[in-house]
């Protein structure tokens, strides 16, 4: 107990020029090779899981917007009890063999597969939803499997007093790459009257293509992870006594929570305002796709703006959570974006709650304006719809890097892969739940509207939740 104090106490000097494990940080170059990984693995989420992919599955595969957002909403919960289930584990098992690396290469692989058979997804097809669904789940798992490795290395890597900062570069790097991934699919295959490549649109082949593009985008720009990263040295464990140890820990870790109660609440806390976070960026192609029947190419326009909000946002949250906490950053981040999910879900393409508004198309008078109605968003509530997205997009970026810094400022240092692990799970535990609360009300309601605006609950219920815990470092009880 006394080495293990002595070293939570070494890291938490003055000035917190070391890293929390006590030693120096890696620089430059290590820096750039952890948060390139962000550029990575982003064009998954954006191209499949939100802007792209899932109104392509929800409106062409299944046929039905309604229908479609509850399929999807299936499917994403699937994937989160499979995550929920094993990330612990992973990262019990990361701490007990020590190298990061190994693991995030394998899951990348499994992932890149389950992206490129998306590709196989043809409006039609017998087996398409069951195709979708084992694709999306192997991906999905997958990639937040390689998370929490990388995840856990960050504090290794970087002093502790940037850590807020840093988790905001790998962030805002995370999601440039995605609005560049975005823009490289907009400019070849989600506008103009062909596609690149002599892709067939009737075959759905632009849409479908964002599943192998993914793909190859991650391959290529994780290499730079691998050469200029270090990873932590590997125990002398062997991989049996590894696995053993691993499962061993996590589970007397879990027995050891109440120990650790303050992490153990800010894990829930999280657990609950993330997951109706994510529900909202899950569904929100979906659900502009069938409040205003736009097309891919507009809802990927949509997204597109709404990721380049988060790229400055998510940098100035970093600041401010160095100088302010990360708690506090969190809580005014999340309750900015509650509320406007709030005035989003009460936009509809004639009204805006209780006011009517004209369909009619706008005449440009601006520049601005007029490259809204070039991209389709040519109404009132179009508009209007895209401005708060925007708006999201900028308090979501901050909420997100400052909640892996604060587990980071909590967790002790000699198990942060295995409080990461348990992170990844209370980033899913409850995955499932926003995601069927989404679709088990859109279809009770056979409302989108109703369906989206279920999971207020979930990031209030967080909030609430937040406010029990103390931004302060946990002493470890293993020696």
């Amino acid at each position: 107990m006394s080495s293990t104090f002595e070293e939570e106490v070494t890291h938490e000097q003055p000035g917190g020029h070391l890293t929390v494990t006590g030693g120096k940080p890696s620089g430059p170059a290590a820096m750039f090779g952890w948060a390139i990984y962000d550029w990575a693995i982003n064009p998954y989420f954006i191209l499949i899981n939100i802007f792209v992919f899932a109104p392509y599955f929800s409106s062409v595969v299944i046929g039905d917007p309604v229908k479609g957002q509850a399929s999807w909403g299936y499917i994403q919960a699937a994937a989160g009890i499979a995550i929920a289930l094993l990330s612990p584990f992973f990262g019990s098992l990361a701490d007990a063999v020590g190298a990061r690396k190994p693991g995030i290469l394998a899951f990348t692989i499994i992932a890149g597969m389950g992206m490129a058979c998306l590709w196989f997804v043809v409006p039609g097809a017998p087996y398409a939803l069951y195709i979708t669904a084992l694709c999306v789940i192997v991906a999905a798992t997958s990639i937040e499997f390689s998370v929490v490795y990388h995840n856990a290395m960050l504090p290794t890597i970087v002093s502790t007093n940037r850590l807020g900062f840093s988790s905001g570069i790998g962030y805002s790097t995370g999601f440039a790459g995605a609005v560049v991934a975005f823009i490289c699919w907009l400019a070849l295959f989600g506008t103009g009257e062909t596609a690149a490549f002599g892709l067939d649109r009737d075959l759905h082949e632009h849409n479908r293509i964002v599943g192998p593009l993914a793909a190859i985008w991650m391959a290529l720009f994780i290499i730079p992870l691998f050469l200029f990263t270090p990873d932590q040295p590997r125990t002398n464990r062997s991989r049996k006594e590894a696995v053993k140890h691993g499962i061993a820990t996590v589970i007397d870790t879990v027995k050891q929570l109440p120990y650790y109660r303050n992490i153990a609440t800010y894990l829930a806390a999280r657990m609950v305002y993330y997951d109706g976070q994510s529900a909202v960026f899950i569904f929100a192609g979906v659900y502009a796709a069938g409040t205003f029947g736009w097309e891919t190419s507009q809802v990927g326009i949509y997204g597109l703006m709404t990721i380049a909000m988060q790229i400055p946002s998510a940098l100035l949250g970093g600041l401010i959570d160095d100088k302010i906490g990360s708690k506090k950053t969190i809580f005014i981040s999340v309750s900015l974006f509650a509320l406007i999910l709030l005035v989003l879900v009460g936009t509809t393409k004639d009204s805006f709650f209780l006011w009517p508004l004209s369909t009619d198309p706008i005449v440009a008078t601006s520049t601005i304006g007029g490259w809204l109605n070039a991209a389709g968003f040519d109404t009132i509530a179009e508009r209007i719809f895209a401005a708060l997205g925007a708006l999201a997009g900028a308090f979501s970026g901050p909420s997100l890097s400052s909640s892996r810094t604060m587990l980071a400022r909590l967790a002790p240092a000699n198990m942060m892969a295995e409080f990461y692990g348990l992170y990844a799970l209370c980033g899913k535990a409850t995955s499932f739940i926003a995601p069927t609360m989404v679709a088990l009300v859109t279809t009770w309601a056979s409302s989108q509207r109703l369906g989206l605006a279920s999971v207020l609950i979930m990031m209030v219920g967080g909030l609430i939740m937040l406010i029990y815990v103390k931004e302060e470092k946990s002493i470890s009880h293993k020696a």
